[in-house]
């Protein structure tokens, strides 16, 4: 078979231009870092890279609602460890105040101090954060949530809890509310209430109340409040919550303690005829009356009968501080929960999405392995054109005149 020129120097060029053209796609996926650049080059791999990065991008926006609820609830943690610290410095206050050894010039310093630990509670409580939303108002954000009325301070907001998506199918509470933090506070000690009437005259002074029998204050304490009125030498009568008789007896002379329904309360000091007691199961009360409260009783004028309501009044309200900080004690545990749960699932995503971005790059041929194989590919295509091209130059310049 004759061959032409012109058929020679056409399949030399053809042969070129195709190992350029291999050339070209090779060092296009060297420049892309991947062996995929259309759904042409592996339609497997393609369809398999759509469904990868779906789940990628599924998997990072978990990981943005992961951080933006772990931030939210690191934020509430340290706002309740400030309240914490607060009333924790309210209850010093207290105690140092109820010792009886302070003049009047000193209360009214500790007053003073109580008051400003109070009006920061208030701030706080009001707080806003980096967007402007308040903190503990719920779900009404845009309301400022406790206000002072001539009342006391009220809760505006709502028991409204947000919540953020952390997984595909767990969802976590991202706040508390205020009326759960502040305003709802458990009252008394261990559920139980024990106050000394405010018109008492005589000398005695709650110091403790403990439930010494939980069988009976478990199925009586449904009949409280009991109330205990004594009378002359001692005498007492202890009624229901619907007034009827329940107990009497005799304080023994000298005697410090004083057993009602389960429950043993201990004072110092005697009561005169007319004194009443108090013992019921604990309710809820918002923290910042309780603070009231602890200022008024110290606010009260000096006299001996002053001296044991205030006494007494300051024994009740510490153990409602007590129940402030259970609360908030609570409440961080909770969060502290969730931080633990939100942390866990930042992280195992965190590495979900290290392994679908590896499985990606392996389909595509963007991990360090095909690009090995792409470089040995370039350099074996650049040494193909240069021999085509220089086989190609020789061949031309053949003739058969160099002959005769």
């Amino acid at each position: 078979m004759r061959i032409s020129s012109a058929q020679l120097h056409e399949a030399s060029v053809r042969a070129m231009t195709t190992q350029q053209a291999s050339l070209v796609k090779v060092a296009q996926q060297v420049a892309e870092g991947r062996r995929v650049l259309t759904p042409a080059d592996d339609p497997i791999a393609s369809s398999r890279e759509v469904a990868l990065d779906a789940s990628l991008r599924s998997s990072e926006q978990m990981q943005k609602n992961q951080a933006d609820v772990k931030g939210q609830l690191e934020q509430a943690e340290n706002y309740l460890g400030q309240g914490s610290t607060l009333l924790s410095a309210f209850k010093s206050s207290i105690v140092k105040a109820g010792s009886g050894v302070l003049s009047p010039s000193d209360r009214a310093s500790v007053v003073a101090d109580m008051t400003s630990l109070r009006d920061q509670m208030m701030s706080l409580a009001n707080t806003q954060d980096e967007s402007g939303n308040f903190v503990f108002a719920g779900f009404k954000r845009d309301s400022q949530p406790f206000s002072r009325t001539s009342e006391g301070v009220v809760y505006g907001g709502d028991s409204g809890i947000r919540q953020s998506q952390i997984g595909p199918n767990r969802f976590i509470d991202a706040n508390f509310s205020g009326a759960y933090v502040f305003d709802t506070a458990l009252t008394g000690k261990s559920g139980v209430v024990a106050t000394a009437g405010d018109a008492n005259m005589g000398g005695l002074l709650l110091t403790g109340s403990t439930i010494n029998d939980k069988t009976i204050w478990g199925t009586e304490k449904a009949l409280g409040p009991f109330n205990v009125a004594f009378g002359a030498d001692g005498a007492y009568t202890v009624t229901d919550g619907d007034g009827e008789p329940y107990a009497a007896g005799t304080l023994t002379k000298g005697a410090a303690t004083l057993d009602v329904a389960g429950v043993r309360l201990s004072f110092s000091g005697a009561p005169k005829a007319g004194d009443t007691l108090s013992v019921s199961s604990s309710t809820s009360q918002s923290i910042f009356d309780t603070m009231d409260q602890a200022i008024a009783a110290l606010s009260m004028p000096e006299s001996s009968q002053e001296s044991a309501r205030r006494g007494n009044a300051l024994f009740a309200l510490s153990a409602n501080i007590d129940g402030g900080l259970d609360r908030m004690l609570e409440a961080r545990t909770s969060l502290g929960s969730r931080l633990n749960e939100v942390e866990a699932a930042l992280s195992a995503d965190s590495a979900r999405s290290d392994a679908l971005t590896e499985e990606i790059a392996r389909v595509t041929g963007a991990d360090a392995t095909s690009q090995v194989e792409l470089a040995t590919q370039l350099a074996q295509r650049k040494f193909s054109v240069e021999a085509a091209q220089l086989t190609y130059t020789k061949i031309s310049q053949l003739s058969i005149f160099n002959y005769l």
